[in-house]
């Protein structure tokens, strides 16, 4: 399976880039990770942080601003080891038992397993991502490949029942990612539309026609990337859940994560991702140029990644760390994808031969180690 089919198989505008800090960000720096030259934080004032530089765009223009540190954002732990998901592409989720769910990659499957892959079960032959767990019900964004260029297209959102493994399709050829709030599912079809989840036979209901990626929440906002320019320009958007209105909160800001009180994002201004203190306004420079992170609101995690194997980093509001190495194949440079949850660190190294993935996991209560798949 050729990389291209983990990131751009989200659709191919679905991928930002992380160019060099002073020019454009060019698609071939999408899939890498930069080490910057210094691990010290930078802390700067919250007046500094990214203005816009481009005329918005007519769908954008026409939208009320709204200031990010007015909107009182927070997310508890819960919340954001769900939007840290979220931002990884949604390959691993787990359910309130403690159950996971992943693709597996090398055989184009998703299964269930226990916390460190014991018990493991087929639920679904067929490219999932977008995993959620709602009430006995697994919900992701089915992929398939076609033509020469074994590119994903969105086939359809799908439910498994987990108990009885019977499957049926939601919506037919969906945008992008889905995301969960309560009993509504929320989807990107060129535009934001949500289903209630009581009547999952019923119609999705348009909500805004601005194309939108990158979905994370804190239960009464929806924070997006606008999905046409977001490689260029990091137009962030806010769907207050409320009211049903769509705001436009701020320029060359892409891969939002909201985590306890931080909003963690890649400036485009420095091809870097920040933490700015929603409580404080202290922006954070943590001098890495990466798209993934991971946080459950009091520590930050993300991947540095080498040739033959990777770091993993951590941030807990102070200084940056090396938390964790894992070993990989010499001479392999892959891309890797964090997921979180209460007692574990799992990742996902899907290595540049692009035809297999490996499954770690760190148990944070032994600092035990091991594959999942």
């Amino acid at each position: 399976m050729k990389k291209q089919i983990m990131i751009l198989g989200l659709m191919l505008i679905f991928l930002c880039s992380c160019g060099s800090q002073g020019k454009e960000p060019s698609d071939k720096d999408a899939a890498i990770s930069l080490q910057a030259p210094s691990t010290e934080a930078g802390e700067k004032d919250i007046s500094q942080v990214t203005v816009t530089e481009y005329p918005l765009p007519e769908e954008v223009a026409a939208l009320e601003k709204l200031d990010l540190m007015d909107m009182g954002l927070y997310a508890d732990k819960e919340q954001s080891m769900y939007n840290s998901d979220l931002l990884n592409f949604g390959y691993l989720t787990t359910d309130e038992e403690g159950n996971v769910y992943f693709f597996d990659e090398a055989q184009q499957a998703i299964f269930m397993c226990g916390p460190e892959g014991e018990n493991k079960e087929l639920l679904y032959e067929g490219i999932g991502g977008s995993l959620h767990v709602s009430n006995g019900y697994l919900y992701f964004v089915l992929y398939s490949v076609e033509g020469d260029f074994a590119a994903f297209c969105s086939d359809s959102i799908v439910r498994i029942d987990v108990n009885t493994k019977e499957a049926e399709v939601l919506y037919e050829n969906p945008h992008g990612e889905i995301l969960i709030i309560q009993d509504i599912l929320y989807s990107s079809d060129y535009g934001l539309i949500s289903m209630k989840l009581e009547e999952p036979d019923g119609e999705f209901t348009r909500l805004s026609e601005i194309g939108c990626v990158y979905l994370n929440t804190d239960g009464r906002y929806l924070l997006y990337n606008e999905s046409s320019l977001v490689n260029k320009r990091g137009y962030l958007l806010a769907w207050d859940i409320e009211t049903g209105t769509n705001y436009f909160v701020e320029s060359k800001i892409a891969f939002p994560l909201l985590t306890g009180s931080w909003f963690s994002y890649l400036d485009f201004s420095t091809s870097t991702r920040h933490v700015l203190d929603l409580e404080t306004g202290t922006d954070i420079d943590l001098g890495y140029s990466i798209q993934h992170a991971v946080g459950d609101g009091n520590k930050l995690y993300w991947a540095n990644q080498t040739t033959g194997s990777f770091q993993i980093m951590l941030w807990d509001g102070e200084e940056v760390q090396e938390f964790l190495t894992v070993e990989g194949k010499e001479g392999v440079y892959g891309d890797v994808f964090l997921y979180l949850t209460e007692d574990y660190l799992y990742w996902m190294f899907e290595s540049e031969i692009f035809k297999e993935a490996d499954w770690g996991y760190y148990h944070f209560l032994d600092g035990k180690t091991g594959r999942l798949n």
